[in-house]
């Protein structure tokens, strides 16, 4: 039999993608095919083959993608154990899904892919400055199907302490994702649902909003949370207010579930916090709200030499959810969720850096002093 130390402690349902990340030394590509800095949008394959012909003679760095994957990489660097992590998702039967495949193995994911007959998806980061424009097209990550969830796999899932779901995978595999939340209730395993992108609600909004109700944790962006309250009539409310009223509704079962069956959510600092909102601001304060008010309001930590914000929002949420795991106080875990931003973002790409991370108690200590600047 396994030992616990042995067993994953998160388990993620996302879209993998193969990053190919391109610096621009103006705006011209941007202008050209529309694209704002700092955005994130899903293309059709002739939108997205166009620009990549578009950029094809520019110097690139590839590495694997997608939002919960990458912070299950950055998490298991935090972590520093094989399998500590477990990934679902789809990918094709291809040479690039060889490659990504293979580096998820070597950053200590265990990844239970599917198989699609369609290509791997694939995303262009176009680093501007110090902002990244993301354009994706999906592929065979846009399909996974209840039947390729196993029983083995739902053994897996009710045994780790966290489940995190990005909106991304949730808008196409909602079937799947209403199980998985069930099985989550059911065997006291936390729900951390990501917002993902603000594009989401134009079409989505009804199903983002039962989802959220049923998480723990909510996290995102102020634009995302800015989408996300306009469901909450609260649209014209400043954000600390907005994720005050979210982590007022509390943590609600899905429809098919009965109010109060399932078990208590099992790691007991969360259990404690009732719903937690994090809303990240790019170089301003992490927002927390829990026990139904803000509470916390964390300047984040000034990086040294910032090469690509690829990821800096996922390897927060790694930070974050690997402290929340470990029971740590919920300001450390923002600080934790800092610092791994801030290591990434000293990247090209998202990738986890080549030498040790910090222990927490050191961590713990420079963000404590670099409050005090």
């Amino acid at each position: 039999m396994e030992g616990e130390d042995d067993q994953p402690l998160l388990a993620a349902f996302g879209n993998p993608l193969w990053d190919i990340c391109i610096h621009l030394a103006d705006d011209k590509v941007l202008s050209e095919f529309g694209l704002a800095d700092d955005s994130s949008q899903e293309v059709t394959a002739a939108e997205y083959e166009s620009l990549l012909k578009a950029v094809g003679s520019y110097p690139s760095q590839a590495c694997p993608g997608g939002s919960a994957l990458n912070s299950l990489r950055v998490f298991q660097w935090l972590h520093g154990r094989q399998n500590g992590t477990v990934f679902f998702g789809s990918v094709g039967k291809d040479e690039t899904s060889k490659k990504l495949l293979e580096q998820v193995s070597r950053d200590g994911v265990d990844g239970r892919f599917k198989v699609q007959p369609s290509l791997t998806g694939s995303a262009i980061c176009l680093i501007h400055g110090h902002l990244r424009t993301l354009v994706a097209h999906l592929g065979a990550a846009n399909v996974y199907c209840k039947d390729d969830l196993t029983n083995e796999d739902k053994r897996v899932i009710e045994r780790v302490k966290l489940v995190y779901i990005e909106n991304f995978f949730f808008t196409h595999s909602q079937d799947v994702i209403w199980d998985v939340v069930k099985l989550c209730k059911t065997h006291g395993v936390g729900i951390v649902v990501n917002l993902s992108g603000a594009y989401l609600f134009t079409d989505h909004a009804t199903v983002i909003e039962a989802l959220v109700k049923c998480a723990n944790i909510v996290i995102g962006n102020e634009t995302e949370f800015m989408a996300l309250s306009k469901l909450y009539e609260c649209k014209n409310m400043e954000l600390p207010v907005i994720a005050g009223i979210i982590s007022k509704e509390g943590v609600q079962n899905p429809p098919c579930m009965q109010v109060g069956e399932g078990k208590s959510v099992s790691l007991e600092n969360l259990r404690s916090l009732e719903k937690v909102v994090v809303v990240t601001r790019g170089p301003k304060p992490v927002l927390c709200a829990y026990q139904s008010e803000l509470r916390l309001s964390m300047p984040i930590l000034k990086p040294r030499n910032i090469k690509d914000t690829t990821g800096a929002g996922d390897a927060f949420v790694a930070g974050f959810l690997k402290g929340l795991v470990e029971c740590l106080d919920i300001r450390d875990c923002i600080a934790l969720g800092c610092y791994a931003s801030t290591e990434i973002i000293q990247q090209v790409g998202c990738r986890p850096p080549h030498h040790n991370p910090m222990k927490v108690e050191d961590i713990k200590a420079m963000y404590s002093q670099e409050m005090k600047k």
